[in-house]
């Protein structure tokens, strides 16, 4: 990674005099209020910002380095330990460094960059002490090749590196998880190994397809294997995670000259693990075999309408998802295993409404109602069960 940063950097350097560069850049500012399970938030704020100041040296060849940093000052759920977490905000920042070369219908693109995350579990937690604090390091090489303007495809394969350089458990009454797998320091960080591919036409009548498949290898640095004894075996966590895409959009023109489109984008996914799950405060349930593998099924549907003269911008979505765990057992109040397998339901709608002031600035309106749904009862420490909802008013900016 290092090398390719260092040929991109002086390649670039040797041919800067001849360059042009264009800034591209946008801005959004958000404020708003989330509820979470009837509980709401006071009104907080969200920005994010993105610049990319793009190096053209020819017809042939670019620069992309771009900078991203965001915060978010509403509440989410995310999973990083196998099951969801609250969080309050979370901020970070990325550099990304891409080459772009044309070569006909083909495009080669190699890239590096590296990125952070700072994640709050409580609001009097402090900036970069937070356990799902994580650093990525980043890696990739993309080929896309598109023959005409009715299909193309694209290849890709990238390296990432995840650290979680805060994060320690240790089997004790102040560990919420008491898993012995996930005991020690470095149990979260891993390399992964993704190749991508991807395919688009536009049929007649003007219905654009896109299909696509990525396969990930996930190999964690200090996770081992824990068996039925509770003990450490010499092999170290690995799952796999397949996930396919396939999505369909057509657009239409309608009254008063404004223009709509429908989408609707259908995603599979498929993680298999060999880690075992072990709970050393449960004596009843102790061992849980196969405790990571998973598949999912998620649909988007959305329609978006576009006013004449493209002033008003109104979209509609949804998101459904459903995830069955291959071997894991939904659990009564106190974590005693059931028969049926657990699963997990997610609903979500969303709604946006952007009025478009200049040819660059935008004021938005943003709504969001959602419910997730288990058959499990028992919620000390991964929250599978839980209503959300959020509304803001914000202003973007576009350079």
């Amino acid at each position: 990674m290092v090398g390719l940063f260092a040929f991109l950097f002086f390649a670039a350097s040797s041919g800067l005099q001849a360059a042009s560069v264009t800034t591209v850049a946008n801005l959004s500012m958000t404020g708003g209020q989330d509820f979470f399970d009837g509980a709401a938030s006071s009104l907080a704020g969200s920005a994010d910002v993105l610049v990319t100041p793009v190096v053209k040296f020819s017809d042939r060849w670019s620069l992309f380095p771009t900078y991203h940093g965001f915060y978010l000052g509403n509440q989410q759920i995310q999973s990083f330990a196998g099951g969801g977490t609250l969080f309050q905000d979370s901020t970070g920042q990325s550099v990304l460094l891409k080459s772009v070369t044309t070569l006909g219908s083909w495009k080669i693109k190699p890239s590096v960059g590296v990125g952070f995350e700072w994640l709050k579990e409580t609001e009097d937690e402090d900036w970069g002490e937070g356990l799902f604090d994580y650093r990525r390091f980043s890696g990739g090489l993309e080929s896309e090749y598109q023959p005409s303007d009715r299909w193309g495809g694209r290849l890709a394969y990238d390296y990432y590196k995840m650290e979680f350089p805060n994060y320690t458990s240790l089997e004790s009454a102040q560990d919420a998880t008491n898993t012995r797998e996930l005991a020690g320091e470095n149990v979260l960080d891993s390399q992964n190994h993704m190749g991508t591919v991807g395919l688009w036409t536009v049929f007649p009548g003007g219905v654009r397809a896109d299909a696509g498949a990525t396969l990930t290898g996930r190999l964690y640095d200090d996770q081992p294997v824990v068996n039925s004894q509770g003990q450490l075996e010499p092999t170290d966590r690995q799952d796999t995670l397949l996930s396919t895409q396939l999505g369909l959009a057509r657009g239409f023109h309608s009254l008063f000259d404004s223009k709509l489109r429908f989408s609707l984008d259908g995603q599979w996914n498929r993680q298999s693990s060999n880690q075992n799950h072990y709970d050393a405060k449960n004596e009843n349930n102790l061992f849980q075999e196969n405790y990571y593998g998973y598949k999912e099924w998620m649909w988007i549907p959305a329609v978006s309408v576009v006013s004449s003269g493209g002033a008003w911008i109104t979209r509609l979505s949804a998101s459904l998802e459903r995830r069955d765990y291959d071997d894991r057992k939904e659990q009564d109040v106190n974590g005693n295993d059931q028969s049926d397998l657990l699963w997990v339901k997610t609903t979500i709608g969303r709604f946006s409404l952007t009025r478009q002031v200049t040819e660059r600035a935008s004021w938005v309106a943003q709504a969001s109602v959602g419910r997730s749904r288990s058959n499990t009862d028992y919620e000390d420490v991964f929250q599978y069960t839980y209503r959300m909802a959020s509304w803001g008013l914000g202003f973007n900016y576009e350079y």
